[in-house]
């Protein structure tokens, strides 16, 4: 063993133990972190047959086990896609994947047992001549294609959860670029594998370090790095999965119904300040008015022309700045008034001010002081 087949089988152990740790984790993003423990048990289920096929194991059957885990690779797609869903969307019948997304892997499972027709040495002499270069051809490719699929249909689900994250949610859960991150690592591994597949299919070329085994070792380390930042991830608030047909079908608030749920809402913020709750969601502002999320959301959008995010933050904004003026922010920090004013982290009141007041708040203060 040298150092990198000790690396591997020390993320072995770690990827088993995450799949485990992360099942304690009930009370935290339960079905997402329920599915990433899936994908780390077979990222270590890779990482188990690429030791066996990297240290050249003498046992021939655990060499072509270690061809077989190949099949894990059209899984990965069709779960992470599974991941993304529900860590950010809360649906009403929990989604769940559909079976044509595993032919490609049930394909690579009848490719594998045709090729134990063969003895070890029939199949070694068929590598080598290249009687395998076709079907090892087609497997990469639908691989490639397959994964760029669910790679488009997670970039989806980010440009949903960005547009509905102002309409649903007052403050900042900062995931969106922990959803980035993820793709932009992804569809890099996916570029490195596409330039290892034109190398050697293409040009004859075969290297060490930018190969299919190589990058499939890292995106299980990778995947490592995602199980280990989901220990520490709060609990996330999920958004409603709107369909195209279902926003359409919002009904348009008119009359004493109209003029009741304004009024209702200037109360709840005018009077009983909810907006100072740091954690309030457009759930949380329907269930006070008694009516549903869709009213709520169309009353904001169509009366007050604004989002969920900017019309409670505008709100607490208003309250910082009656702080200020008032001389508080000599006798307390700018944070802790933003605190006292709504706002959950420094991040998010600066953005929200900057947004509203188009200045900073250490600009504005300064205006203030020198009048």
């Amino acid at each position: 063993m040298d150092v990198i087949d000790f690396v591997v089988f020390l993320g072995i152990s770690q990827g088993i133990f995450l799949a485990i740790v992360l099942q304690v984790l009930q009370n935290k993003n339960r079905l997402a972190n329920r599915v990433l423990s899936m994908i780390l048990i077979i990222a270590s289920i890779m990482l188990t047959g690429r030791f066996f096929f990297t240290v050249g194991f003498p046992n021939i059957f655990f060499f072509r086990l270690a061809l077989f885990v190949d099949i894990l690779v059209f899984i990965f797609g069709p779960l992470f896609y599974l991941y993304y869903r529900r860590l950010i969307f809360n649906e009403k019948t929990k989604y769940i994947l559909k079976y044509t997304y595993f032919i490609p892997a049930l394909g690579m499972v009848i490719y594998h047992l045709w090729t134990y027709q063969y003895s070890y040495d029939e199949f070694f002499l068929m590598f080598q001549n290249g009687s395998l270069t076709g079907p090892f051809l087609i497997v990469e490719t639908v691989g490639i294609i397959f994964n760029f699929y669910f790679g488009y249909r997670c970039f989806q689900l980010l440009k949903m959860y960005q547009r509905e994250e102002k309409n649903n949610v007052s403050y900042s859960q900062h995931l969106a670029t922990y959803l980035k991150t993820i793709l932009v690592i992804s569809a890099l591994f996916l570029l490195l594998w596409i330039a290892s597949y034109i190398l050697a299919y293409f040009f004859n070329i075969y290297s060490s370090f930018l190969s299919y085994n190589a990058i499939w070792i890292v995106v299980s380390v990778f995947i490592y790095v995602i199980g280990f930042y989901s220990l520490k991830q709060p609990d996330i608030f999920r958004m409603p999965l709107l369909r195209k047909e279902q926003a359409k079908n919002r009904e348009r608030l008119e009359g004493q119904i109209l003029q009741e749920l304004k009024a209702g809402l200037e109360k709840l913020m005018i009077e009983e300040k909810i907006y100072l709750d740091h954690k309030l969601t457009l759930v949380d502002l329907a269930k006070n008015l008694e009516t549903s999320t869709n009213n709520v959301s169309w009353l904001l959008n169509n009366i007050h022309k604004t989002t969920f995010y900017e019309y409670i933050n505008t709100y607490r904004v208003g309250a910082f700045v009656e702080k200020i003026k008032s001389g508080e922010h000599h006798q307390h920090t700018l944070l802790a008034l933003s605190m006292d004013s709504g706002f959950n982290s420094k991040s998010t009141f600066n953005k929200a001010f900057k947004m509203i007041v188009k200045d900073t708040p250490s600009g504005y203060v300064k205006k203030i002081d020198s009048l």
